[in-house]
């Protein structure tokens, strides 16, 4: 599996230039912004990363190349799954180091609820590529991408639409999330972290199945 990190490590290194501007861009943004923007922004680019290793494999006809060594086709899928996990959390890293620096600069630093408040995208993020790993692997980058694009529309939708209703019915939903966070915070990371592993295992399994079945 090294072998196979490396491979997606090496290519995405070609997009350097592009890391370095995405990353000024968050710590300018982040000078003006709320203290959660540099997390959920780098957060989220670094994990749909995983997409553009799909396209790489695929513009380089990788996967017969690979099927002649020693690499099995679930042993090809794990890799994957640890590579968007490995990048989602480097993203959290550099998001939460960058909001740290903005916060002391603000002389406000974060307590170590906020922080753990902060490890709630990591989980969330690895619930959405749960939800877009097999579609990579069934339809492929290109259509892939448009999968995800809608996918993503859709829970924008429900938020936005939940969010609405409850104004209309006159709950005041930031102040029931802070109250239960600020109650139930260690409870809730560790509820979540459960959940997103079972549904990261299941998954994995559906990945596995497609990638077996998939001619290449």
């Amino acid at each position: 599996m090294l072998g196979l990190l490396e491979k997606d490590f090496r290519l995405l290194k070609g997009q350097k230039n592009f890391f370095l501007l995405i990353l000024l861009i968050t710590v300018f943004l982040s000078m003006n912004s709320g203290d959660n923007f540099a997390v959920t922004y780098l957060t989220f680019i670094a994990g749909f990363l995983t997409i553009s290793s799909f396209g790489y494999d695929e513009n380089g006809n990788c996967m017969p190349f690979l099927l002649t060594l020693p690499v099995s086709r679930t042993l090809y899928v794990k890799s994957k799954y640890v590579l968007g996990f490995l990048l989602t959390f480097i993203g959290w890293l550099a998001g939460m180091a960058i909001s740290t620096i903005t916060a002391l600069i603000h002389k406000a630093p974060p307590s170590a609820e906020a922080v753990l408040v902060q490890l709630v995208w990591v989980f969330l993020w690895m619930i959405m590529l749960s939800f877009v790993l097999p579609m990579l692997f069934k339809f492929g980058a290109e259509r892939g991408r448009m999968a995800t694009l809608a996918m993503m529309l859709l829970f924008m939708a429900i938020v936005f639409v939940f969010t609405k209703l409850s104004e209309g019915m006159g709950i005041d939903v930031d102040a029931c999330l802070d109250a239960l966070i600020g109650q139930q915070i260690i409870v809730l990371i560790a509820g979540l972290a459960v959940v997103s592993l079972l549904i990261v295992l299941i998954s994995y399994w559906i990945s596995a199945k497609i990638v077996q079945k998939k001619e290449y």
